[in-house]
């Protein structure tokens, strides 16, 4: 596959760390805790009261706490991955002829059964030279993304900017532009304002 042999070795010329969403992983972590949590203190209640002759609200508490029980464990776990994946981060390199995509970025999102997307992206290769791209298309607005069309791949790559921090998604959108300037779009020049 042109893909995975480049006619030259690979050096990378930039490198940009893909971001875990931290804030999204720190909300999960501290909700499985205070489930866990909650969990853990009504287990005793739940037992005293099944003591104490009140049986039917007894189990109750001590079946709900064993069901959240298991999220004192997954908190943890989940903390462990997200300072793992910031410890060692997945790269997004540029070589002076291709981009280098990590796993991350060339395996299709998982799907969920009951709501699938209506166009999910499909897989992409891990190398893709400047010379198979068409075009890159800048999202506007609040959705900042690059959209990278090519010949190696039926499914258009899409680079978000939550991504990566801002500096380096403004980085990677100036030295796409220095090293592919034909695909990418002619921008309109800004309108002056003529008002004084």
């Amino acid at each position: 596959m042109a893909s995975e042999s480049p006619e030259s070795p690979l050096v990378a010329e930039h490198a940009f760390p893909l971001r875990v969403g931290c804030a999204a992983q720190g909300c999960a972590v501290m909700v499985l805790a205070v489930i866990g949590s909650l969990a853990a203190a009504t287990l005793p209640a739940g037992y005293v009261r099944i003591v104490n002759g009140d049986v039917p609200l007894g189990v109750i508490l001590c079946v709900v706490s064993v069901i959240g029980l298991p999220a004192l464990i997954l908190a943890p776990i989940l903390m462990l991955s997200g300072v793992r994946e910031m410890l060692n981060p997945q790269y997004l390199i540029l070589t002076s002829t291709a981009i280098v995509l990590p796993k991350r970025l060339r395996e299709p999102p998982l799907v969920d059964q009951n709501n699938p997307k209506p166009n999910p992206p499909g897989p992409q290769p891990a190398i893709i030279p400047f010379s198979a791209i068409r075009a890159i298309r800048k999202g506007v607005g609040r959705d900042g993304r690059l959209q990278i069309d090519h010949e190696l791949a039926p499914s258009t790559l899409i680079l978000h900017e939550f991504e990566l921090t801002i500096t380096d998604f403004e980085k990677l959108e100036q030295a796409l532009t220095a090293a592919v300037p034909e695909v990418f779009p002619a921008i309109p020049p800004k309108a002056t304002n003529a008002g004084g």
